[in-house]
């Protein structure tokens, strides 16, 4: 069992956090190692317990190059590091929830144009799902990035385009096919 830290040496490591994460903001990259192993078995605990499995590591990952980002804004007088650090992985959290949530809308609204567009009532048989991440899996990475910016992410063509490198048209395009494909795919999911 872990010894219990007295005053000493809860002021000991939060000096050492705040002095890590001023190394980190003035570009010591090695301090952003020391806060990793110092607290990445926790959070990845953290994660784990508040959201899926597999997407643990992915966020923890996130959360560290977020901390690396953003270091210069610590201030060690309204948090610890350790706090500051966990607040960080909680908008990574909500920030990968709130874009599951527009995919899923956006992939209800194509398989809702599926459903009518398949039946007279616009109703899909009773037990049918659809599996939207396999249904995005079988796009062309090119298509699916159109996609995932445009609707789930909510970026204008414009921006998509300026992200992705390619003409306003070519998003466009992707875009049609993108959309076109899902409600074949889902058309076929759902009995069509």
């Amino acid at each position: 069992m872990k010894p219990i830290a007295g005053p000493r040496e809860e002021r000991n490591a939060f000096d050492k956090d705040a002095r890590a994460l001023r190394a980190l903001a003035s570009g010591d990259i090695g301090a952003l190692g020391e806060l990793y192993d110092r607290y990445a078995v926790s959070l990845l605990r953290f994660v784990r317990r508040s959201s899926s499995r597999e997407d643990a590591e992915d966020v923890v990952q996130t959360t560290f190059l977020r901390v690396a980002a953003t270091a210069g804004r610590f201030d060690p007088t309204r948090a610890t590091a350790r706090s500051w650090i966990f607040g960080i992985a909680t908008h990574v959290l909500r920030e990968r929830r709130r874009a599951w949530a527009r995919l899923a809308s956006a992939m209800g609204r194509l398989l809702s144009e599926t459903q009518s567009s398949a039946s007279p009532g616009g109703t899909v048989a009773a037990g049918a799902s659809v599996d939207m991440g396999r249904a995005l899996d079988r796009l062309s990475d090119a298509k699916r990035m159109a996609f995932v910016l445009v609707e789930v992410e909510g970026f204008t063509g414009e921006e998509a385009a300026a992200m992705l490198g390619v003409p306003l048209g070519t998003v466009w395009t992707r875009l049609h096919h993108a959309r076109r494909e899902l409600r074949d795919l889902l058309g076929e999911k759902v009995g069509t």
